[in-house]
C-alpha cells in the first residue's frame, strides 16, 4: 500500500511540475504538498514496521522467558536432589572412614555403605532453551537490562562455576573407585572390601570424598540467582 501510495504522489508531483496552466508559485506549492505527502507516508510505513517488529520481537522474548522460567524451576528441583544426596555421601564417608580394620563392621549397613560409592549425584542443567536464544542473537531484544545480567550471569560463569566444583569430586570418586578395583582380589568379598578400605590409602581416599563447602556454595548460588530470575519474570508478566 505505501508503494502504490508513493507512485501516486509522485506522479501528481510530477503532474503538478508540468503544469503549464500554474504559475511558479502554485506549481511549487502542489510539489511541496506532493513531497510531504511522499515523506509521511514513507515515514509511516517504516515506524509500523518497526512497531510490528518490535511487537513481534518482545513477543518472542515473552515466550522464551516464561520457557526459561520453567526450565530454571526444574533446576532448583535438581539442586534440592543433589545437595540432599550429597549430604547423604558425606555421612556414608564418614562412616566408611572411620572403620576399624579389627572390628568387623555391621553387614548390611558396611554393605549399603560399599554400593553408595559407586553413585553419584550431580546438576545438568536446563541450557539448550538459553543457548539457542542466545546463538540467534535475541538476548539483546530483551528490554530489562537487570533481567538480562542476571540471566547470562547465571548461564555464563555461575552454572559452568558448579559444574567445575562438581568436577574434583567427580576425580576423587574415580581415583577412589581405581583403588578399590586394582586391591580387592575378591570384589565379593566383604572381608577384602573392607581391608581395602581401611588401609592407609583407603582411608586417605575416604576423606577426600567429603563435599567441598565450595560446591554447596556455588549450588546455593545458582538457587539463589535462578530464584532472583523467576521472581523478576513473574514481575514483568504477572498475567502469567
Amino acid at each position: 500500500m505505501a508503494v502504490q501510495e508513493v507512485a501516486k504522489h509522485t506522479k501528481k508531483a510530477i503532474q503538478a511540475a508540468g503544469d503549464s496552466s500554474h504559475g511558479l508559485g502554485h506549481k511549487l506549492r502542489e510539489v511541496a504538498l506532493e513531497i510531504f505527502i511522499i515523506v509521511f507516508a514513507v515515514t509511516l510505513s517504516f515506524w509500523l514496521h518497526g512497531l510490528g517488529e518490535h511487537q513481534h520481537e518482545q513477543q518472542q522474548v515473552k515466550s522464551f522467558l516464561h520457557g526459561l522460567k520453567r526450565d530454571i524451576q526444574s533446576d532448583l528441583e535438581q539442586i534440592d536432589s543433589v545437595v540432599k544426596s550429597h549430604h547423604k555421601f558425606d555421612e556414608n564417608y564418614r562412616y566408611l572412614a572411620s572403620l576399624d580394620p579389627a572390628t568387623p563392621p555391621d553387614t548390611a549397613k558396611f554393605d549399603a555403605a560399599y554400593e553408595m560409592i559407586s553413585t553419584n549425584s550431580f546438576l545438568v542443567p536446563q541450557v539448550s532453551r538459553y543457548e539457542g536464544f542466545k546463538s540467534s542473537g535475541k538476548l539483546i531484544n530483551i528490554e530489562d537490562a537487570d533481567l538480562l545480567q542476571k540471566i547470562v550471569s547465571l548461564y555464563q560463569f555461575d552454572i559452568p562455576k558448579a559444574e567445575l566444583s562438581f568436577g574434583g569430586w567427580k576425580y576423587h570418586n574415580s581415583r577412589l573407585t581405581a583403588y578399590l578395583e586394582e586391591n580387592i582380589d575378591d570384589a565379593d568379598t566383604r572381608e577384602g572390601r573392607l581391608r581395602a578400605l581401611t588401609a592407609p590409602k583407603g582411608k586417605r581416599l575416604l576423606k577426600r570424598m567429603q563435599t567441598y563447602p565450595q560446591l554447596y556454595e556455588r549450588y546455593d548460588t545458582v538457587a539463589s540467582k535462578g530464584k532472583d530470575i523467576i521472581q523478576a519474570i513473574d514481575k514483568a508478566y504477572p498475567e502469567g
